[in-house]
């Protein structure tokens, strides 16, 4: 399991989300790309994984309007598209950031 973040920052000019975490690492992930990785299932085939929601669809404005967390486990976004009911684990989180950097 993956601890928490240690600080979870919106830079809205930017579409980014600046997420540190205990180790020292700190990822950098624009807003898109989070958002098309949405596990919920109206982004996801809750039976098969497979994406739903084609990223060409993401308006290119997206912003962040709300982030509530979620136990101790994880965080749900709401953007300015209407969608909130994606629920991002620490887990999904941190590999969205991998990604962003590899």
């Amino acid at each position: 399991m993956t601890d928490p973040p240690s600080n979870i920052r919106a830079l809205q000019a930017e579409q980014v989300l600046e997420i540190s975490w205990p180790d020292g690492r700190v990822d950098r992930a624009y807003y898109r790309a989070i958002r098309s990785q949405c596990p919920c299932a109206s982004c996801r085939d809750e039976w098969t994984g497979e994406r739903i929601l084609d990223p060409a669809s993401i308006r290119s404005d997206l912003k962040l309007v709300g982030m509530e967390n979620v136990g101790t486990y994880a965080v749900q976004f709401a953007w300015n598209d209407g969608h909130s009911s994606g629920i991002f684990t620490w887990e999904t989180l941190r590999s969205i950031g991998e990604q962003a950097q590899g």
